[in-house]
């Protein structure tokens, strides 16, 4: 028993040079197995044997991997006696327990353990930035950068509050809303739909949360509670999720919800993506700005200088402002050359603009270095350059600084600062106008952001038309005008004859192939000034301005021969369709916007009662 008892230390003391910093809690855990078990072969007293069960599954709550591993492995010394005796079934079989007992319980504290280190590198990371920002003014502690962060949180709300307005309307929604992280909690920052938000601490908010990954749910069927991680003001029968992240460190959720069953779809996932990178955006510029502050009180200027830049919603305007501000920091002439395609426009300030207003190549100059590596470049003395500094004419340049404007991951701009002294720009300048073009960078690609949300929030995602609802807003907007000037309008709804059989028979894929070729179809066969729109499913409207009934008939009859004359091809196959055209006009055939919607629907309705494949005027059935 005593040589058992000391052979089993030896080898544990042979473990512990091996396992360092692990082999004191271990010692410590296999010794108290090996009193137990002592203990039991002394007195046969069974509950000091099944103790070890207990002890070796609580081991897992402190000992890493391979401390843990070794001790299962080790669990056979400790039955070395039982294993030469006839009750060596029963060893195995309390092994077997012991194993199955601790295993479950030490692969899910290895999971939580490995959670915990990737929370604490991120925040490690989110911190070391703040003091990276913050490094001249040491006397600011982190729970002081902490409370400046989270009050320039509440000055970001307004930018996010219109963010969720756009995507509530754009996807159609009840509400869109903000959830933020508080420790292991998400609690609601903002909704579009006013307040009385609650988080239930688990449900698809939280999924997305932990997983990094969007959702889109559907209550299944109709009526069931789907979940959703928080309760508000009514049913909740659609939720789309989406995590707000910077890099790989998700901040919060932003989710949408609708009372109507499949309210939204796949194609409105990218939207909400879209509205969270520029949430996230947001926050981070808050979080930046409050950093800066701490750091540099000579920054006030900066902030002066840059927060119109947030609020312009117009490229041009944003641009002559990003030149003005840029001015006013660094003394000298600025040239701001924004990407338009494969060149370049440029837009100066100052006393001497360039004579150029387009530049096609940056090849050969310095600022061919600054779009190639995406970083400033600063050359305090040009005038011996054997070669042309600037792809502009610019006489008496001495000092040049050329920062890149970025959107995303692409050179959208190159920000160029002159000046006729050499060393003009010191190390502070330059440092502020980097600030200046790293917020002129999150301007731009906010106004682009807002361009193309509103886009998406009025054109159809499939077939790049106008979507329904867009369409409903332009119909009464021109049948007010020409109720105005007392001109005509004719209204064309077309319908795919047998669509259902090209699903059924082609599948899903082809089409959608087939709504995109008949949309391209229409909009290359009707006029530049009238307004085509896809209508819903397979039907398509187009709003024929100042035309009456029979121009409507040419126009209906060339979509109609176009559409029958085309071979699409999808998913492999070539396909032929054809269309039924309903047509109604004003003030021929109606009265008022909603009568010219359903009198050309009649229409519609009649060419297939007909026999499809056809045009028909409502004119013609009365």
């Amino acid at each position: 028993m005593l040589f058992s008892i000391l052979f089993i230390l030896f080898i544990s003391s042979v473990l512990y040079g091996f396992l360092r910093d692990s082999g004191v809690p271990l010692l410590l855990v296999f010794g108290a197995e090996v009193l137990f078990e002592a203990f039991f072969q002394v007195k046969g007293q069974g509950w000091l044997h099944l103790v070890q069960v207990p002890v070796t599954a609580a081991a897992a709550l402190f000992l890493n991997v391979e401390s843990f591993a070794v001790l299962l492995v080790m669990q056979p010394l400790l039955h070395g006696r039982e294993f030469f005796s006839p009750a060596r079934m029963d060893a195995v079989v309390f092994l077997g327990l012991v194993c199955l007992t601790s295993l479950p319980v030490g692969l899910y504290m290895y999971r939580l353990k490995e959670r915990m280190k990737d929370y604490d590198r991120s925040f490690q990371e989110l911190q070391s930035r703040a003091k990276e920002l913050a490094d001249n003014a040491p006397s600011f502690t982190d729970d002081t950068l902490v409370s400046r962060y989270l009050s320039d949180l509440i000055e970001a709300e307004d930018d996010i509050r219109g963010l969720l307005g756009i995507a509530e309307r754009a996807i159609v929604a009840d509400a869109v809303s903000l959830f933020m992280s508080d420790g292991s909690e998400l609690s609601c920052r903002l909704s579009s739909g006013g307040t009385g938000v609650v988080t239930r601490g688990d449900g698809l908010i939280y999924t997305v949360y932990r997983s990094k990954n969007p959702v889109l749910h559907y209550a299944d069927p109709p009526g069931r509670d789907i979940r959703p991680g928080y309760s508000r003001d009514g049913e909740i029968a659609t939720l789309i999720a989406v995590p707000v992240m910077e890099e790989s460190t998700v901040f919060g959720v932003l989710s949408a919800d609708s009372s109507r069953y499949r309210a939204f779809d796949q194609q409105d996932i990218p939207l909400m993506e879209l509205v969270a990178r520029e949430t996230a955006k947001t926050l981070k510029r808050q979080r930046v700005y409050s950093q800066i502050q701490l750091s540099y009180n000579s920054l006030r200027i900066l902030h002066e200088e840059s927060a119109p830049l947030a609020r312009a919603l117009e490229l041009s305007a944003l641009c002559n402002r990003i030149v003005e501000s840029a001015e006013r920091v660094s003394g000298g002439s600025v040239v701001f050359l924004l990407k338009k395609g494969r060149s370049y426009e440029l837009l100066a300030g100052g006393s001497r603009p360039p004579l150029e207003k387009k530049v096609s190549s940056l090849k050969g100059t310095l600022l061919e270095m600054v779009q190639a590596n995406k970083d400033p470049v600063y050359h305090p003395d040009v005038s011996a350059f054997k070669t042309r500094a600037l792809p502009f004419h610019s006489r008496g340049v001495k000092s040049v600084l050329a920062l890149p404007v970025m959107h995303g991951q692409k050179v959208k701009g190159i920000l160029t600062i002159l000046s006729d002294r050499k060393n003009a720009f010191n190390a502070m300048q330059i440092n502020l106008l980097e600030i200046l073009v790293n917020q002129a960078s999150v301007s731009i690609s906010n106004v682009l952001l807002h361009e193309e949300i509103k886009e998406m929030a009025f054109t159809d995602g499939l077939t790049g038309l106008f979507n329904h609802r867009c369409f409903k807003e332009k119909l009464a907007e021109e049948f007010r005008r020409s109720e105005r000037f007392n001109d005509a309008l004719s209204l064309m709804l077309t319908d795919i004859d047998h669509f259902k059989k090209v699903n059924d028979t082609y599948g899903h894929p082809a089409g959608d192939a087939v709504l995109r070729d008949v949309a391209a179809l229409i909009s290359r066969a009707v006029r530049g000034v009238d307004v085509p729109a896809r209508y819903g499913g397979e039907e398509f409207a187009v709003l024929m301005l100042k035309t009456d009934t029979r121009g409507a008939w040419k126009i209906a009859e060339r979509v109609r021969k176009a559409i029958k004359a085309h071979e699409f091809r999808a998913e492999g196959h070539l396909l032929k369709v054809t269309v039924s055209v309903g047509i109604a006009s004003y003030p021929a055939d109606v009265t008022s916007g909603d009568e010219l919607l359903e009198r050309a629907d009649e229409a519609l309705y009649s060419a297939k009662r007909r026999g499809r494949d056809r045009t028909v005027l409502y004119g013609d059935l009365k």
